[in-house]
């Protein structure tokens, strides 16, 4: 910034009060702050933990599931109802127990969208009335083929939309971050001007105060009329009833910005006004670049038109043809004695082929293909005007951003000016060369002139960050914004 930015910013410092043992904060320690600890920064992490969960759950789906099971016993005993050769009834008394243990392994085939399993089992039957015996049952192996749907592969969708899911919410938890900054920065500013009004305030009270004792002396030799008195006087009180309500307004802003940083309530903080404001100009196109390559939604755009697509798919694949394919081929033996049981297993074998042919639906199989159309068709007017939407947002932000140097020198300029009119002013005042609504006039230009430039800072520095969450690039260290997500 130039000598007179600097100059200004040396002396709003002194309008603000510093309390004793208080942390002085500034804007960009404040705002990492907030992105480590503040309560909008881990509503944001845990949001993209769960998206990350959510990912591990579907790469976990394409791997191989292997799993135990078993009973240790099931035991029984009671009266059962018999029905004999003659088709008559009998009960007989029943007393028996089982166990078994299997092993088997699953794994979902993306290609075909099928299931193939493997499995092997054992079972011990022990029967102890009406008469006692005991015998096995073994599977050494058995792989089983299941094809629900030929028509429609879920697997195969998934594996386009499950990994842009990912991607999009890890990109989202960096935007989730610059949104913290934005944030905070709003806050931050919201008690920084505060602070700095109530520093105004309390040296426009002792101005007047000073000003009100000249008048009275004035008025007492007669020089003044009680008018003027009176209305020196009306100025004092409103300057102390202003400097009250600009106490009670720092400190609601201070709370709020405590509140969002997490930190004690009884903590005393001062805030610093940001004095290095980074000289840079964004290119249009680099940001337009940055932010297609970086930013959540270019992938939504994507991952919206792949569900439309699935969705119409779907739809035809539910038109009532369907084929099911089950196969299972291995081998099994029973034996009384545990010796023989793996020995000589004889093969099973089995196909089962599933068909479903409509006849007459009454089409409705055609309206749910139209409806899955119109709705892609509205996916995609809205995806475009989202995308216009998406590029004429980042052409005016960076526009906006790229005026903000200048409109802040101006205001720095102009405040600078409005503060020596008023001492200049003030100065004539203690002379008799102008009247008490002069004086009072400069002194509302120079608290509006103070007030703009805090407003024009407010308002670069809030550029500033929109920017950077727009297209996640840090344009004034010229690298991609990234933050690492810690599940601890």
């Amino acid at each position: 910034m130039n000598k007179n930015f600097l100059s200004l910013v040396s002396l709003l410092i002194t309008f603000t009060t510093v309390k004793a043992q208080s942390d002085l904060l500034l804007l960009k320690d404040v705002v990492r702050k907030a992105q480590v600890q503040s309560p909008a920064y881990f509503r944001a992490r845990n949001m993209a933990l769960n998206h990350m969960y959510s990912y591990n759950v579907y790469k976990a789906g394409l791997l191989p599931r292997f799993q135990l099971e078993g009973v240790v016993t099931d035991y029984s005993k009671a009266i059962s109802k018999v029905q004999q050769p003659d088709g008559t009834n009998d009960f007989r008394n029943s007393e028996q127990n089982s166990s078994s243990v299997g092993l088997s392994a699953t794994q979902n085939i993306g290609l075909t969208g099928g299931t193939l399993t493997l499995n092997s089992s054992w079972l011990r039957n022990d029967v102890f009335n009406p008469e006692s015996r005991l015998n096995y049952y073994s599977v050494p192996f058995s792989v089983r083929y299941n094809q629900p749907v030929l028509l429609y592969n879920r697997y195969k969708w998934e594996n386009k939309i499950q990994p842009l899911l990912y991607e999009e919410s890890r990109r989202q938890y960096v935007e989730d971050m610059e949104s913290v900054a934005l944030q905070t920065n709003s806050l931050y500013f919201n008690a920084l001007t505060a602070q700095i009004e109530l520093g105004i305030a309390k040296i426009n009270v002792a101005n007047t105060d000073t000003l009100y004792k000249i008048a009275r002396g004035r008025y007492e030799i007669g020089k003044i009329a009680e008018n003027d008195l009176l209305q020196m006087e009306l100025g004092y009180l409103n300057a102390q009833n202003s400097l009250e309500q600009l106490k009670l307004k720092l400190e609601i802003t201070y709370q709020e910005l405590k509140r969002f940083l997490d930190l004690p309530v009884s903590k005393e903080i001062e805030l610093n006004i940001p004095d290095k404001v980074p000289q840079i100009q964004v290119p249009v196109e680099k940001a337009l670049s940055e932010a297609k390559e970086n930013r959540q939604s270019v992938l939504s755009f994507r991952r919206k038109r792949l569900e439309a697509e699935r969705d119409i798919a779907e739809a035809r694949s539910e038109n009532g043809f369907n084929i099911n394919l089950a196969a299972n081929i291995g081998k099994s033996q029973q034996s009384t004695d545990l010796n023989n049981l793996y020995r000589n297993s004889l093969p099973q074998q089995n196909l089962q082929i599933g068909i479903s042919v409509p006849l007459l639906d009454w089409g409705q199989t055609k309206s749910r293909i139209k409806q899955a159309k119109a709705n892609k068709e509205l996916i995609e007017v809205d995806v475009k005007q989202e995308e216009t939407n998406f590029d004429q947002e980042i052409y005016l932000q960076v526009m906006q951003f790229n005026m903000q140097n200048k409109q802040l020198l101006i205001a720095a300029k102009a405040d600078t000016i409005a503060e020596k009119r008023y001492e200049v002013t003030k100065q004539r005042y203690y002379i008799g060369k102008i009247s008490i609504t002069e004086l009072n006039l400069a002194q509302t230009e120079k608290d509006q002139a103070k007030q703009l430039f805090i407003n024009a800072l407010r308002v670069y520095w809030n550029s500033y960050f929109t920017i950077r969450r727009l297209t996640l690039y840090d344009f004034e260290e010229n690298k991609k914004i990234n933050f690492q997500l810690k599940e601890n």
